[in-house]
This record gives C-alpha cells, sequence and structure tokens, in this order.
C-alpha cells in the first residue's frame, strides 16, 4: 500500500514538473546610479537618493525636500556605472528636465537638452550605487495600444518590465523590437526615456489605476512622438523574443 501510494505522488509531481514553464532568467545587471549621493552645484546643493527621489538646499547637510525623482539611461550597452548618459529628472516646479552628463573623477558636467545654461556638479559625499524604488509598475506586463507603427496600429502588443533599479525593458512583439530604458514614476506620473520611439524625448504619461491589476496610461508630450494610449494589464511572465 504504501509503495502504491509513493508512486502515486511521484507520478503527480512528474505531471506537474511537465506543465512548469521553462523560464529563462533575466541577465539584467543593476544600474549602478552614478549620482546617488549630495553634490554641490555653485553653491546650491543637489542630493540624489537611492529610493529615486531628491531635493535641493542652500546647505550641504540640508534638509533637502522631497522636490524630484530622477534616473540615468546610458544606452542599449548598459554599463555598470555609467560615465556619461543622460540624467532625467521630474521636478515638481519645473516639470521634466533631461540632461547630458559626463562624470570624471568627482565632476558632472550637465547639458540641459535641447538647449540652456551648462551646470557643474561636484560630489561632496555618498557614492555610486543601484536605485532601489519601490512602486506598483515593478513587474511584468501585458500592454496594448494605439500609437502607430509604420503607418499602422495592428501591431499593437507590448510586453514590459519594469525594475526597482530604475530601469525598463520593452518588447513590441509585433514588429519583433526589444530593446532597454529607463523611467521614473513619481505619484501618477510616468516618464520613461531610452531606445527607438522613447529616444527623441522623454515621454511622459499620466498613470490611471482601473483595477484588477490593470493600468490606463495617458501620455501627454506635445508631439515627437505623437502620444498614445496604453492599456496594461499585470502578468506573471511577459512574453519575450
Amino acid at each position: 500500500m504504501k509503495k502504491i501510494l509513493f508512486l502515486f505522488i511521484a507520478a503527480l509531481c512528474l505531471d506537474a514538473c511537465k506543465k512548469e514553464p521553462d523560464l529563462p532568467a533575466d541577465p539584467h545587471v543593476s544600474l549602478i546610479n552614478p549620482f546617488t549621493g549630495v553634490w554641490n552645484a555653485g553653491g546650491e546643493y543637489w542630493q540624489f537618493k537611492s529610493d529615486g527621489t531628491g531635493g535641493r538646499a542652500a546647505l550641504e547637510n540640508g534638509p533637502f525636500p522631497d522636490e524630484f525623482s530622477f534616473f540615468v539611461y546610458a544606452g542599449q550597452d548598459v554599463q555598470t556605472l555609467p560615465s556619461d548618459g543622460s540624467l532625467v529628472i521630474l521636478d515638481d516646479s519645473s516639470g521634466v528636465i533631461r540632461y547630458i552628463f559626463s562624470i570624471e573623477r568627482n565632476q558632472a558636467a550637465l547639458s540641459p537638452q535641447p538647449s540652456g545654461t551648462g551646470i557643474t556638479l561636484e560630489r561632496v559625499s555618498g557614492a555610486p550605487a543601484p536605485l532601489s524604488l519601490a512602486n506598483p509598475l515593478i513587474g511584468e506586463w501585458s500592454a496594448t495600444w494605439n500609437g502607430l507603427h509604420d503607418n499602422s496600429n495592428k501591431n499593437d502588443k507590448w510586453s514590459i518590465k519594469y525594475r526597482a533599479d530604475g530601469t525598463v525593458k520593452t518588447c513590441h512583439l509585433g514588429v519583433k523590437h526589444q530593446f532597454e530604458n529607463s523611467y521614473i514614476l513619481r505619484e501618477n506620473k510616468l516618464v520613461i526615456f531610452g531606445a527607438m520611439r522613447f529616444s527623441s524625448q522623454p515621454i511622459i504619461a499620466d498613470l490611471q489605476n482601473t483595477g484588477a491589476g490593470k493600468y490606463h496610461v495617458t501620455e501627454t508630450q506635445s508631439s515627437n512622438p505623437a502620444p498614445a494610449e496604453w492599456n496594461y494589464k499585470k502578468v506573471t511572465t511577459a512574453e519575450w523574443l
């Protein structure tokens, strides 16, 4: 009797193992953000925290208000500690600003895009570290949109994976484009910058929770690319190339 019971349990385990999907590991290496810490911007001090938020103060030790969120995008061949790339800030008072940056030793040169006066930051304290974000987008999503690709919206399915280090993996399934970007989520405001349709300027969108693990995302940038609307559905594992 014991032998029969053992064989029955073993058969159940074998059947379950057969149904378990063979999920590839994500080869992503967390981006080390080069800005975490406190920097002197010509007498005004900027703080970049590892939770992706920051603020400015007149004194080196603050207090620093929570007045912006930020991320770094360093291209498809992501370096673990990039010395150049784009720093994107979503500021409560001045909106979205993208800087092209280069860092050498303890100095960072920031050039606002598409134009503006450059800023030099000098590190005062802290050290580069990966971001550790906490927000409801972290995880994998199946998404559809009403945007156009080659003047057609038939290829409307996407897979999206938001990570805690401020990076986001995107895959436009219909046209087989898979690429890396970076993002900010501050309250209900989402900003993405990176490759392909996200490369011209930061994409800005409003996020609406529609319940049952679903979000409606409405892009609000004026143009280039034209704003699109998205529907997100949370999934355990999205489809990837």
